[in-house]
């Protein structure tokens, strides 16, 4: 049992690894893109329907575009920083699992009668 909680903990860390890496490189993109993206809003389909339940929804999407260009810079700046912030909280996490679980396993474990020999 104690085998599968820590190749199953080591198995965490890896795959938690490569989602933290892929973070870092979608949080180090350039996040010029986002004005691209204005070129698109302009040809959403029934643009007239969505701007009669919602008035002013274009303008609405204007600003929160630009401030996510804001906090995506801010934070593209500091893409080494929150991956790693984010990494060293999950790696703890499941280490701290990991040896919560050998501990419950080992107090749960049947203890075997010693025998004294003569």
């Amino acid at each position: 049992m104690l085998p599968a909680i820590w190749i199953l903990t080591l198995l965490g860390l890896v795959l938690w690894s490569l989602l933290c890496w892929g973070l870092h490189a979608v949080l180090a993109i350039d996040p010029n893109w986002i004005h691209d993206v204005d070129a698109l809003i302009r040809e959403v389909p029934f643009a007239a329907w969505i701007n009669h339940v919602v008035p002013g929804w274009y303008e609405v999407l204007d600003v929160a575009m630009d401030l996510a260009a804001v906090v995506l810079s801010w934070v593209g700046t500091n893409a080494p920083l929150v991956a790693w912030i984010v990494w060293s909280i999950g790696a703890l996490t499941l280490l701290v699992l990991g040896m919560s679980l050998t501990l419950v396993v080992c107090l749960l474990r049947e203890s075997k009668p010693r025998t004294v020999s003569a």
